[in-house]
């Protein structure tokens, strides 16, 4: 077959150019390399095949339906920098490869070449909540993506000691090949210790309510329903419907809206999410923005009430050099109280668990809303790229993950972050707005962790610093 020169050259450079962005975590190829990137897209390449190797489980189809590039379609360096992301996303593979390969005077075709990971994974969890060791827990989730090789997933779930509970849920990302339905079922038990400052005689504003502390539990079965559509990549449309039932350990006024301690209630509502980020683990561009609004009521009329609920998290690239940016990155979330009366157990809380702005954990607030901003520069020191685990000492002997590709990276944080809580009949211009700013350390760890390490000091009096530690990116 005679093959012209530049198609070849064109493959050989696409390969090396999209193998820099993947190891760089960079903006498209046609921001980092516009000269060589025209030059390509102006050989109007076709894509004559695509072919799929590495997916023992992993169907074909689930890979390709991620794909922009088609059999037949033109080739572009966008199209192909999109579909690598698209499909690393998928969260199935430890590795991605777009291999080009010339096959006519015109023609190019794509080998999708993957690494599949550990599908059936027994997760281990525990920790101690609010610093206090009587407030240890241990728990164990128990995860099979990609049931059936088509990305669905499984998922149960348990936990001992503190909070215990018990959960399981199924989901399909992807119901009918044009129209592309998603949907997620699930149920759970939970007994979990009762957080509201207000219902126990304290102020917002207090420390955090101690294991000793006179307090109750609040004990809710829910079984969930999830229905939605995307409209494109990146946008979808869902709704939800659930069904609560929540008993108090100990009945008094205002623990529950009836009066038997007992509240039953349905969920109804439903919202739209909007999502271009580049990796979802930890991202470094794009947005995700997603808003709902539920209405809680429907069996008992002293349960009736809404609340509608907005998150916007934007990651901005700021170019330093080729190959080489930083990341504003942001989330800001609000969360308002629609109704006459709102249960103390759907309040907004913040200084419990995760939910705190940071320098500010073991303090507590509540209220009916809240508005909280977090803000991080996100600096890479060692951006994300992938090693053989036969090449890392710690995992080199280990019989199944030395045959991985391990991706890793490294970045340094700059931190600040403000918020506040606050009940219906209170101006919000009224209230105190908490913040704090510190540096952290986020490792980039395999199978999706973020291994993540704060020191961020309270912005106010007195002023107090706090080391936070954490197996996720904080947004």
């Amino acid at each position: 077959m005679n093959l012209k020169l530049p198609v070849i050259l064109a493959a050989a450079l696409i390969f090396l150019l999209t193998n820099v962005k993947l190891a760089a975590q960079q903006d498209s190829l046609k921001e980092n390399f516009g000269e060589d990137a025209q030059k390509i897209d102006s050989l109007n390449l076709i894509v004559s095949d695509i072919v799929i190797t590495g997916n023992d489980i992993t169907k074909k189809d689930i890979i390709t339906r991620e794909m922009s590039l088609k059999k037949g379609s033109r080739f572009t360096l966008k199209k192909y920098s999109d579909d690598l992301l698209n499909i690393y996303n998928l969260a199935l593979f430890t590795r991605v490869d777009l291999i080009p390969a010339p096959s006519g005077s015109n023609e190019i075709a794509i080998n999708v070449d993957v690494k599949e990971r550990w599908y059936i994974l027994p997760l281990p969890s525990g920790g101690i909540e609010d610093g206090e060791w009587k407030k240890i827990w241990g728990g164990l989730n128990l995860r099979w993506d990609n049931f059936r090789g088509r990305n669905e997933s499984l998922n149960f779930g348990f936990r001992v000691f503190y909070n215990p509970s018990v959960s399981m849920r199924y989901f399909v990302p992807w119901i009918g090949k044009k129209l592309h339905l998603f949907a997620g079922i699930g149920g759970s038990w939970q007994k979990n210790r009762n957080q509201s400052l207000n219902a126990v005689g304290k102020t917002s504003g207090s420390n955090t309510i101690k294991f000793g502390d006179i307090n109750y539990d609040n004990i809710q079965y829910k079984a969930e329903l999830t229905i939605g559509r995307y409209f494109g990549r990146h946008f979808s449309v869902y709704t939800d419907y659930k069904f609560h039932h929540l008993r108090v350990t100990e009945y008094a006024p205002g623990r529950t809206l009836s009066e038997n301690g007992v509240d039953r209630y349905l969920v109804i509502g439903g919202g739209i999410a909007y999502d271009t980020r580049d990796i979802y683990e930890y991202a470094t561009k794009g947005v995700f923005l997603k808003t709902n609004y539920y209405r809680y009521g429907f069996i008992d009329k002293a349960i009736n009430f809404g609340r509608f609920n907005f998150e916007n998290q934007s990651f901005i690239p700021i170019p330093i050099k080729n190959q080489y940016y930083l990341t504003l990155a942001s989330r800001i979330y609000t969360s308002l109280a629609i109704g006459a009366v709102i249960p103390v157990y759907n309040h907004e809380y913040l200084g419990y668990s995760e939910d705190y702005i940071r320098g500010w954990k073991g303090q507590a607030f509540e209220g009916d809303d809240q508005f909280s901003m977090y803000n991080e520069l996100r600096i890479p020191i060692l951006t994300p790229r992938y090693i053989k685990g036969s090449q890392m000492p710690i995992v080199q002997d280990i019989p199944v993950i030395k045959n991985l590709d391990i991706r890793h990276g490294l970045y340094l944080t700059l931190i600040y972050d403000i918020g506040t809580v606050w009940y219906k009949h209170e101006r919000l211009s009224d209230k105190r707005f908490i913040s704090g700013a510190g540096i952290g350390i986020n490792i980039i760890a395999p199978f999706g962790y973020v291994l993540r390490a704060d020191w961020v000091f309270r912005l106010g009096k007195p002023t107090v610093g706090q080391i936070g530690l954490a197996l996720s990116a904080k947004f």
